[in-house]
């Protein structure tokens, strides 16, 4: 390959800052604080966390292990500017954990990201930015939640993004299963989670009072399952077991899309035209699918990989294209309709939300987006409300392959902190 297009990543010189007191960009926490993983800066893009070399994982690395996570992202345009990073870590509901980050980490905060590359040959232009956790100037201490925020050392008042990930201790076992024969009905619209907590090597005196436990359905936080209490309770073993909390809305298949080229039209493209300056890529238009019978689709569960086609590297080589999404329907009432998928972090905002538009009777967004496979679905959120619904578009059918992660907490009498001794995944 010639020089000139070779991918390259300039080393900087480590910029240290040590705040004692858990201030983040000038700004102090408080406990109403609930981190997400969020993008707040219009400037980044395709914000990705994966953990060791694995596509499809958890933002989740073992406490003391081998794994790395990784934080990758763009930021649009040809403009340089420097990255800094701040760890904080959080409870079980993701607030401040109040803890001073001598006590959770080693290392310093404020750390700069030196990882990067310019794009190459893109009708975009952008720089790749990546840094891995943990590091040699970082790693941690204590299991539980973690968020990392990341700033441009030119205005540290502005906290550009926040990614939440999570260090587990392999403590206790955790044995689950899904069923779509629930207590509400059978092989109809809901599945029901049902999980033991095996303790034997690790007693829990209180287990009522002492564990906080949370379950997330594709990772979603609106849906998400807490405050549950055992349904029965053994020497060694935590039973839960009939709980009406643990029957969740079994949705749909995520849909999919896929763009690796503006030469050819991928999965679910209609067109692809190119407005300067940018590419447009058309989607094929979208439509109800809550009547009929359910139909498999392999999915990846709502997630998103950058990928392109003739390329060695998608991270500098992929390029952005406005991508329009269209679902026939007409306007639901009382509510908004949003699209999710982890490529928009699973958040309800301007940027996900859909607008309707009443003379083509169809609900439409325009996105930027990286060439890559991605997951969707669209949620109808109620007014008033904050947990997506999936039947009034999507349907709910028991026979949804959806994968459920359980995260187990401990947290005794007199401790300062939630600490992560237990998860599984099932699908």
């Amino acid at each position: 390959m010639p020089s000139s297009q070779l991918k390259y990543r300039i080393p900087m010189k480590l910029v240290f800052f040590f705040f004692v007191f858990c201030m983040i960009g000038g700004g102090s926490l408080t406990a109403q604080t609930r981190f997400n993983t969020s993008v707040s800066s219009p400037l980044i893009h395709s914000l990705q966390l994966h953990a060791g070399d694995e596509l499809i994982s958890d933002p989740m690395i073992e406490l003391g292990g081998n794994e790395q996570l990784e934080i990758n992202f763009d930021v649009i345009g040809d403009n340089y500017s420097r990255y800094l990073y701040s760890i904080i870590h959080c409870n079980a509901d993701w607030t401040p954990s109040g803890l001073v980050s001598t006590e959770y980490m080693t290392g310093f905060q404020q750390m700069e990201i030196e990882d990067f590359a310019n794009s190459l040959a893109t009708t975009t232009a952008y720089t790749n930015y990546r840094f891995f956790l943990p590091n040699e100037d970082v790693t941690f201490k204590l299991s539980g939640n973690y968020a990392v925020q990341v700033f441009d050392e030119a205005d540290r008042s502005k906290v550009l993004f926040t990614a939440c990930f999570f260090v587990t201790e392999s403590v206790v076992p955790v044995d689950a299963e899904v069923t779509g024969i629930t207590d509400i009905d059978v092989n109809k619209h809901h599945q029901q989670l049902s999980f033991v907590i095996r303790n034997k090597n690790f007693q829990i005196p209180h287990p009522v009072t002492d564990l906080k436990l949370f379950v997330y359905q594709n990772g979603r936080r609106d849906n998400a399952v807490t405050g549950l209490k055992p349904s029965a309770i053994s020497q060694n073993e935590l039973l839960y077991s009939h709980t009406p909390e643990l029957i969740f809305k079994a949705g749909n298949e995520y849909r999919r899309m896929e763009f690796l080229s503006n030469k050819y039209n991928g999965m679910n493209v209609q067109n692809i035209q190119f407005h300067n300056p940018y590419y447009h890529v058309t989607l094929y238009p979208d439509q109800i699918r809550n009547q009929g019978s359910y139909q498999y689709d392999q999915d990846q569960n709502g997630r998103f990989f950058v990928q392109c086609s003739n390329c060695e590297d998608p991270d500098v080589e992929a390029d952005y294209h406005i991508v329009h999404f269209s679902l026939e329907a007409d306007e639901i009432p009382a509510g908004k309709v949003y699209l999710d998928g982890l490529f928009m972090n699973n958040q309800f905002n301007e940027s996900s939300r859909m607008e309707y538009n009443s003379e083509r009777k169809q609900y439409e967004k325009s996105l930027l987006l990286k060439q890559g496979n991605y997951n969707y679905q669209y949620l109808f959120v109620p007014d008033g409300e904050t947990k997506g619904q999936t039947f009034p578009i999507e349907g709910d059918f028991a026979e949804t392959e959806n994968e459920y992660l359980i995260l187990v907490y401990y947290r005794p009498i007199g401790a300062r902190y939630d600490r992560l001794i237990g998860f599984s995944k099932i699908n």
